[in-house]
């Protein structure tokens, strides 16, 4: 007999334990909770999936009515119902539970500053035109801040916790905003205009660049943050626009990406070995081509290759992906390398998994999808495959592709470390140093670090030298 378990799911009713929390497995109005995400001053937040269409959401629920926190949340859940601006998050259905109101709404992912100094101005930019979508809407967000920024998973960044958003123009008799982030006039005359949250926006850019924010978005950041609102921008779009690159800025930064483009392909060809993931993991097993490396040197030709992996056979098939990524008898053509790595990879190729996922990570012959790429290393990870649990691990520590997870990344680092990889060897080094999903640990560093330096590995080497004859309690940092 069938048993409909989403039906019984969705009949049975909803429990709360001691604590109060709901309980993982009852569902609210069709929605299944999965996963406790957290609580603020008013509601608690909860992963959930729908019982009928199977999509993921986060569940708001009221908590805490007092203080006029349930007009607060009766507001914001209007605002989403009724503005739809690709700024905001997607809004799935709402009720009552006891009495006390909830609503599910897209399910987004942390935002975690500081950014990569290369990073902040593009991010502020996205930043801004949500900004400037909820003004053309006519409302002023009023209590931006990080915390109350998402991003989608293509990092996209999404306004939240809209209990204090106003009409602009519209006056409120008391200060409105949180103090570090809210411009002086919200604080002291409840006003609400669009110069308002270019005052945030600048305090959320200095946040995101850290102690290396640029001279130049200092003074950016410097200006949308005046006292006087009249000498600020005068909207998001004017905020935007100060942080784009002059022009001839941008001619200069265009010549000089054409160049290393150049100088990439060059040594690509000429030395026939991979390009290498920026900061710790290296593509392949430590200079071994992407994947294939047991393949290397091959035994045959192009032509045979390609003659056996056109007849159904995948290690030929990552054969033909490899010559064509590296131009070894016939010209490079990375389209064409990622079309036989996906078949390869398809087939259950372990290697031609992991170096499809570096192409994907990195756009090499393909659109960039960050995403599919920790698809396919952990497709690969998942069979021990030790760079794709490298490459993994490397996507977790770094949030390429998914939520940044340092421990998850250290657990990866060190299965394939334990089975002696030394680019992951000196990735557990490096995380022990840092103190970056373990606890810091000089002694465990060094232990790794010369393992992976025994085995070649010269970024071991690089690091061991400079911490040879230094005071060795401040580890290296940036990993």
């Amino acid at each position: 007999m069938k048993v409909d378990v989403e039906g019984l799911l969705a009949a049975r009713p909803v429990e709360r334990p001691s604590h109060g929390r709901l309980a993982l497995g009852s569902c609210v109005g069709g929605w299944r909770v999965e996963a406790f995400l957290g609580s603020g001053r008013s509601a608690e937040v909860y992963r959930v999936v729908s019982t009928g269409f199977g999509g993921e959401g986060a569940l708001k629920l009221l908590v805490d009515e007092s203080h006029g926190l349930a007009d607060r949340f009766r507001r914001e859940m209007e605002v989403l119902r009724s503005v739809s601006v690709s700024s905001l998050p997607r809004f799935f259905a709402s009720g009552e539970l006891a009495g006390r109101p909830w609503y599910v709404m897209e399910y987004l992912q942390p935002l975690f500053l500081p950014l990569n100094r290369g990073e902040v101005a593009q991010f502020m930019r996205s930043l801004a035109k949500a900004v400037g979508e909820l003004h053309a809407a006519g409302l002023v967000h009023c209590d931006l801040k990080p915390g109350n920024v998402l991003l989608r998973r293509n990092g996209e960044p999404v306004l939240i916790d809209l209990g204090l958003v106003r009409r602009i123009g519209e006056r409120t008799r008391e200060g409105v905003g949180t103090m570090d982030f809210a411009a002086p006039e919200q604080l002291l005359k409840g006003e609400a205009t669009e110069r308002s949250d270019v005052f945030a926006l600048g305090k959320i850019l200095r946040a995101a660049g850290g102690r290396h924010l640029s001279r130049r978005l200092k003074a950016v950041a410097l200006k949308a943050t005046h006292e006087d609102p009249a000498e600020r921008y005068a909207s998001a779009s004017e905020f935007a626009s100060a942080l784009a690159p002059s022009r001839h800025l941008r001619y200069l930064m265009g010549g000089i990406a054409v160049f290393l483009a150049f100088l990439a392909t060059y040594l690509l060809l000429s030395w026939g070995q991979s390009p290498r993931v920026e900061g710790l993991s290296p593509i392949g097993t430590g200079g071994q081509t992407p994947g294939v490396g047991g393949l290397s040197p091959w035994g045959m030709s192009f032509e045979e290759a390609k003659k056996a992996a056109e007849a159904g056979d995948m290690d030929a098939g990552a054969v033909v992906a490899e010559c064509y990524f590296h131009g070894r008898g016939v010209a490079t053509n990375l389209e064409e390398a990622v079309v036989w790595y996906s078949k390869a990879a398809e087939s259950g190729h372990l290697g031609a998994q992991d170096s499809l996922g570096c192409c994907l990570l990195y756009g090499w012959g393909c659109e960039a999808d960050p995403e599919e790429a920790v698809r396919w290393f952990t497709r690969a990870a998942e069979q021990e495959h030790l760079s794709a649990m490298n490459n993994l691990a490397y996507c977790y520590l770094t949030g390429k592709g998914v939520v940044r997870d340092e421990h998850r990344a250290f657990v990866w680092a060190k299965a394939a470390a334990d089975q002696g990889h030394a680019p992951s060897q000196t990735m557990v080094a490096e995380c022990y140093l840092d103190g970056r999903g373990v606890e810091k640990d000089l002694d465990s560093a060094l232990i790794w670090l010369r393992r992976a330096a025994r085995k070649g590995n010269k970024r071991a080497r690089r690091l061991l030298d400079s911490m040879s004859g230094e005071d060795h309690s401040a580890a290296p940092r940036n990993l």
